[in-house]
Protein backbone atom coordinates (compact mmCIF):
# COMPACT_ATOMS: atom_id res chain seq x y z
CA UNK A 1 0.00 0.00 0.00
CA UNK A 2 1.33 3.33 -0.75
CA UNK A 3 1.41 6.21 1.11
CA UNK A 4 -1.07 8.39 -0.45
CA UNK A 5 -3.28 5.24 -0.30
CA UNK A 6 -2.83 5.04 3.91
CA UNK A 7 -3.35 9.25 3.85
CA UNK A 8 -6.46 9.18 2.08
CA UNK A 9 -7.56 6.11 4.36
CA UNK A 10 -6.63 8.09 7.11
CA UNK A 11 -8.65 10.86 6.08
CA UNK A 12 -11.62 9.00 5.42
CA UNK A 13 -11.79 6.84 8.59
CA UNK A 14 -10.84 9.86 10.79
CA UNK A 15 -13.90 11.56 9.54
CA UNK A 16 -16.00 8.51 10.43
CA UNK A 17 -14.94 8.76 13.63
CA UNK A 18 -15.72 12.19 13.73
CA UNK A 19 -19.18 11.92 12.66
CA UNK A 20 -20.41 8.68 14.96
CA UNK A 21 -18.74 11.00 17.73
CA UNK A 22 -21.40 13.31 17.24
CA UNK A 23 -23.91 11.23 17.26
CA UNK A 24 -22.98 9.21 20.59
CA UNK A 25 -21.80 12.77 21.80
CA UNK A 26 -25.73 13.96 20.87
CA UNK A 27 -27.04 10.76 22.33
CA UNK A 28 -25.75 11.76 25.70
CA UNK A 29 -27.14 15.57 24.98
CA UNK A 30 -30.14 13.35 25.13
CA UNK A 31 -29.97 11.44 28.30
CA UNK A 32 -29.08 14.53 30.26
CA UNK A 33 -31.97 16.44 28.52
CA UNK A 34 -30.21 18.96 27.11
CA UNK A 35 -31.49 17.90 23.34
CA UNK A 36 -34.92 16.88 22.53
CA UNK A 37 -33.87 14.53 19.58
CA UNK A 38 -32.26 11.50 20.57
CA UNK A 39 -30.01 10.36 17.00
CA UNK A 40 -30.05 6.87 17.80
CA UNK A 41 -34.01 6.76 18.01
CA UNK A 42 -34.14 9.05 14.87
CA UNK A 43 -31.97 6.87 12.96
CA UNK A 44 -32.25 3.03 14.64
CA UNK A 45 -29.04 2.67 15.52
CA UNK A 46 -27.71 0.88 18.16
CA UNK A 47 -25.27 2.35 20.55
CA UNK A 48 -23.35 -0.92 21.27
CA UNK A 49 -23.04 -0.92 17.49
CA UNK A 50 -21.68 2.38 17.05
CA UNK A 51 -18.85 1.57 19.77
CA UNK A 52 -17.93 -1.71 18.43
CA UNK A 53 -17.40 0.02 14.93
CA UNK A 54 -15.40 3.39 16.31
CA UNK A 55 -13.70 0.25 18.19
CA UNK A 56 -12.18 -1.23 15.43
CA UNK A 57 -12.21 2.06 13.07
CA UNK A 58 -9.23 3.58 15.69
CA UNK A 59 -7.64 0.23 15.45
CA UNK A 60 -7.38 0.11 12.20
CA UNK A 61 -5.77 3.49 11.33
CA UNK A 62 -4.21 3.12 14.59
CA UNK A 63 -2.12 -0.11 13.07
CA UNK A 64 -2.00 2.30 9.27
CA UNK A 65 0.34 4.91 11.36
CA UNK A 66 2.40 2.13 12.71
CA UNK A 67 2.32 0.54 9.37
CA UNK A 68 3.50 3.52 7.70
CA UNK A 69 5.85 4.81 10.05
CA UNK A 70 7.88 1.30 9.58
CA UNK A 71 8.05 1.30 6.29
CA UNK A 72 9.65 5.03 6.56
CA UNK A 73 12.36 3.49 9.74
CA UNK A 74 15.81 3.93 9.36
CA UNK A 75 17.52 2.82 11.85
CA UNK A 76 16.79 -0.66 13.71
CA UNK A 77 15.62 0.95 16.56
CA UNK A 78 12.95 2.50 14.80
CA UNK A 79 11.87 -0.58 13.29
CA UNK A 80 11.58 -2.53 16.44
CA UNK A 81 9.85 0.32 18.21
CA UNK A 82 7.18 0.53 15.78
CA UNK A 83 6.78 -3.55 15.83
CA UNK A 84 6.48 -3.21 19.56
CA UNK A 85 3.40 -0.89 19.07
CA UNK A 86 2.54 -3.73 16.49
CA UNK A 87 2.13 -6.14 18.77
CA UNK A 88 0.93 -4.41 21.68
CA UNK A 89 -2.04 -3.08 19.23
CA UNK A 90 -2.73 -6.21 17.93
CA UNK A 91 -3.21 -7.99 21.19
CA UNK A 92 -5.05 -5.26 22.28
CA UNK A 93 -7.39 -5.29 19.98
CA UNK A 94 -7.60 -9.34 19.82
CA UNK A 95 -8.31 -8.16 23.08
CA UNK A 96 -10.98 -6.09 22.48
CA UNK A 97 -12.98 -7.73 19.86
CA UNK A 98 -13.88 -10.81 21.92
CA UNK A 99 -15.16 -8.59 24.68
CA UNK A 100 -17.61 -7.14 22.07
CA UNK A 101 -18.18 -9.63 19.98
CA UNK A 102 -19.66 -11.19 23.20
CA UNK A 103 -21.78 -8.52 24.00
CA UNK A 104 -23.01 -7.92 20.71
CA UNK A 105 -24.02 -11.62 19.92
CA UNK A 106 -25.91 -11.88 23.34
CA UNK A 107 -28.03 -8.83 21.91
CA UNK A 108 -29.25 -10.03 19.13
CA UNK A 109 -32.62 -11.25 18.08
CA UNK A 110 -32.76 -14.97 17.66
CA UNK A 111 -33.73 -14.38 13.87
CA UNK A 112 -30.60 -12.40 13.49
CA UNK A 113 -28.19 -14.91 15.51
CA UNK A 114 -27.71 -17.25 12.75
CA UNK A 115 -26.69 -14.96 10.24
CA UNK A 116 -23.95 -12.85 12.31
CA UNK A 117 -22.93 -15.80 14.20
CA UNK A 118 -22.01 -17.51 10.51
CA UNK A 119 -20.04 -14.16 9.79
CA UNK A 120 -18.38 -13.73 13.69
CA UNK A 121 -17.44 -17.97 12.48
CA UNK A 122 -15.89 -16.51 9.53
CA UNK A 123 -13.91 -13.71 11.30
CA UNK A 124 -13.04 -15.98 14.32
CA UNK A 125 -11.81 -18.93 11.73
CA UNK A 126 -9.18 -16.13 10.35
CA UNK A 127 -7.96 -15.17 13.55
CA UNK A 128 -7.46 -18.40 15.06
CA UNK A 129 -5.15 -18.99 11.77
CA UNK A 130 -3.43 -15.76 12.49
CA UNK A 131 -3.16 -16.50 15.84
CA UNK A 132 -1.12 -19.89 15.33
CA UNK A 133 0.82 -18.52 12.35
CA UNK A 134 2.25 -16.05 14.70
CA UNK A 135 2.41 -17.48 18.26
CA UNK A 136 -0.08 -15.55 19.82
CA UNK A 137 -0.02 -17.30 22.87
CA UNK A 138 3.95 -17.20 23.51
CA UNK A 139 5.32 -14.71 21.56
CA UNK A 140 2.91 -12.04 21.35
CA UNK A 141 1.95 -12.02 24.89
CA UNK A 142 5.39 -12.03 25.87
CA UNK A 143 6.05 -9.03 24.11
CA UNK A 144 3.81 -7.20 25.22
CA UNK A 145 4.17 -7.86 28.88
CA UNK A 146 8.07 -7.80 28.77
CA UNK A 147 8.12 -5.18 26.38
CA UNK A 148 5.37 -3.02 25.08
CA UNK A 149 3.11 -2.54 27.41
CA UNK A 150 5.71 -3.04 30.65
CA UNK A 151 9.36 -2.28 30.83
CA UNK A 152 10.69 -5.71 32.81
CA UNK A 153 13.14 -5.09 35.44
CA UNK A 154 15.31 -7.72 33.87
CA UNK A 155 16.85 -5.95 30.80
CA UNK A 156 17.87 -9.59 29.54
CA UNK A 157 14.03 -10.37 29.47
CA UNK A 158 13.14 -7.15 28.36
CA UNK A 159 15.79 -6.93 25.18
CA UNK A 160 15.15 -10.67 24.58
CA UNK A 161 12.14 -9.37 22.90
CA UNK A 162 14.24 -7.29 20.15
CA UNK A 163 15.43 -11.08 18.58
CA UNK A 164 12.01 -11.75 18.04
CA UNK A 165 10.92 -8.51 16.74
CA UNK A 166 13.95 -8.33 14.42
CA UNK A 167 12.44 -12.08 12.85
CA UNK A 168 11.80 -11.47 9.26
CA UNK A 169 8.42 -12.86 9.87
CA UNK A 170 7.39 -10.50 12.40
CA UNK A 171 7.55 -7.81 9.37
CA UNK A 172 4.66 -9.00 8.01
CA UNK A 173 2.28 -9.12 11.35
CA UNK A 174 0.59 -6.14 10.48
CA UNK A 175 -0.09 -7.13 6.98
CA UNK A 176 -1.03 -10.16 7.97
CA UNK A 177 -3.17 -9.04 10.36
CA UNK A 178 -5.27 -6.74 7.91
CA UNK A 179 -6.78 -9.99 7.06
CA UNK A 180 -8.83 -10.10 10.13
CA UNK A 181 -9.03 -6.67 10.35
CA UNK A 182 -10.43 -5.27 6.72
CA UNK A 183 -13.06 -7.80 6.94
CA UNK A 184 -13.95 -6.73 10.66
CA UNK A 185 -14.09 -3.20 9.75
CA UNK A 186 -16.93 -3.55 7.16
CA UNK A 187 -18.94 -6.17 8.99
CA UNK A 188 -18.61 -3.26 12.32
CA UNK A 189 -20.42 -0.79 9.57
CA UNK A 190 -22.56 -3.40 8.37
CA UNK A 191 -23.94 -4.17 11.93
CA UNK A 192 -24.85 -0.30 12.64
CA UNK A 193 -26.65 -0.57 9.23
CA UNK A 194 -28.33 -3.96 10.09
CA UNK A 195 -27.59 -5.38 6.77
CA UNK A 196 -24.30 -7.53 5.68
CA UNK A 197 -23.87 -8.58 2.35
CA UNK A 198 -22.15 -11.82 1.85
CA UNK A 199 -20.37 -10.85 -1.49
CA UNK A 200 -19.37 -7.64 -0.36
CA UNK A 201 -17.78 -9.26 3.10
CA UNK A 202 -15.60 -11.93 0.96
CA UNK A 203 -14.80 -8.95 -1.11
CA UNK A 204 -13.27 -7.41 1.84
CA UNK A 205 -10.95 -10.23 2.58
CA UNK A 206 -9.71 -9.86 -0.86
CA UNK A 207 -8.57 -6.81 -0.65
CA UNK A 208 -6.86 -7.23 2.85
CA UNK A 209 -5.02 -9.59 0.55
CA UNK A 210 -3.43 -6.59 -1.76
CA UNK A 211 -1.55 -4.69 1.19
Amino acid sequence: MTFKKINEILKEYEEDLHFFFKILENHKKFLLNKVEDDPLKYLKWDKKNINFHCFVTSSYIDLLCIYRNLKRSKTNWEKTYNLKLAYLMIYETIKTYHKFKKEIIESLAITDKEIYNGFFRMLNEELLEFKLDFNYDMVISKIRNKTSAHYDKDFLEYYSSFEILNNQDSKNIIIRFFRFMNPLHYFSYSLIKGDVDPLLFVDSWMDSIKY
